[in-house]
């Protein structure tokens, strides 16, 4: 039997039908992109305690006492140029390898901090008087590996460990400049909990963008192009129009907006010796929570703005 070319186009249709719309592992071959993924602090959720690594007797002022305590953050958004240009951004980690999706949808990346800013909540007080405490990134940071798992067509999960080289200086509150010390510390975080990502064809923020990588308030590096990968939002679905950098509240905005259907929530970095990542009274040394858009039957249209102001 001669089977008509008619019917052997609308079989290959079907096919090809199939294969887009069959699951993850029709999309084996897909690439995500090398870039940066950019975030905002949940101000009070993120600290570091030195009861295991005191700050030494004498670092304040003679005859200070070691310093076991714990210092509460806020996000610090970077300094940029042009200004202002992206917002209240204080955290960027680079993905440095483009991310292949094997035939199971799992891909891998190197991941590495590239910036961070952070300030003290309020002073933590010392024998020798308060002090403000500001965190930056120190010298070359460790490189850790990023899995990236498609779980649907537009997006997915991934699994995030995270190392750096921090350095954390003490201000006196008093303005007296001689008084100001520092010390560095190495920190590992272990996986971000509710950490998902969605395909996205708008780029994230502006082409040229310069910010400060080493916290001395100066702009020095400039920001990869944007990719097609962005972390914090859960896959969203297309009803016709393209995800735009309204709707997914791209770095550029000053405050941050979930994605109609999206609610903000804290997806947090923690020791791996934690067994609740949410409460630092379980054994967190250091947590870092950023904000992520997750879907939620209980959205409404647009959250309130002021959920995502640090």
């Amino acid at each position: 039997m001669q089977i008509s070319r008619p019917l052997i186009r609308s079989a290959v249709l079907g096919a090809m039908i199939v294969v887009l719309i069959g699951g993850v592992p029709a999309f084996g071959a897909d690439v995500i992109h090398s870039g940066v993924d950019l975030w905002m602090t949940v101000a009070g959720f993120a600290q570091t305690s030195f009861a295991d690594q005191p700050i030494p007797a004498g670092f304040f002022c003679e005859g200070s006492q070691p310093f076991t305590g714990k210092v509460v953050f806020k996000g610090a958004p970077f300094a940029s140029a042009p200004a202002n240009s992206l917002g209240g951004i204080d955290t960027a980690v680079r993905r440095l390898d483009d991310a292949v999706f094997n035939a199971k949808g799992e891909a891998t990346t190197r991941i590495q901090l590239l910036a961070l800013s952070l300030v003290s909540v309020k002073p933590i007080e010392t024998s020798c008087g308060n002090y403000d405490v500001t965190v930056n990134l120190a010298g070359e940071q460790p490189i850790t590996t990023m899995r990236i798992f498609r779980t649907e067509a537009l997006g997915g999960t991934y699994s995030a460990p995270l190392a750096l080289n921090v350095r954390a200086a003490f201000t006196p509150v008093n303005g007296d400049k001689s008084g100001r010390r520092e010390v560095t510390r190495r920190i590992e975080l272990g996986p971000g909990s509710r950490s998902v990502w969605a395909y996205v064809k708008a780029p994230q923020y502006p082409a040229g963008v310069k910010i400060d990588t080493n916290g001395d308030g100066q702009p020095d590096t400039v920001l990869p192009a944007s990719s097609n990968f962005l972390a914090g939002v859960s896959p969203a679905v297309l009803k016709g129009d393209e995800l735009t950098r309204r709707q997914l509240a791209v770095p550029a905005a000053t405050v941050r907006v979930c994605p109609v259907g999206q609610c903000p929530y804290q997806s947090c970095h923690c020791d791996p010796n934690s067994t609740d990542p949410y409460q630092s009274s379980s054994g967190c040394d250091h947590l870092h929570c950023i904000w992520v858009c997750v879907t939620s039957s209980g959205c409404g249209p647009q959250q309130p703005q002021q959920d995502f102001m640090n």
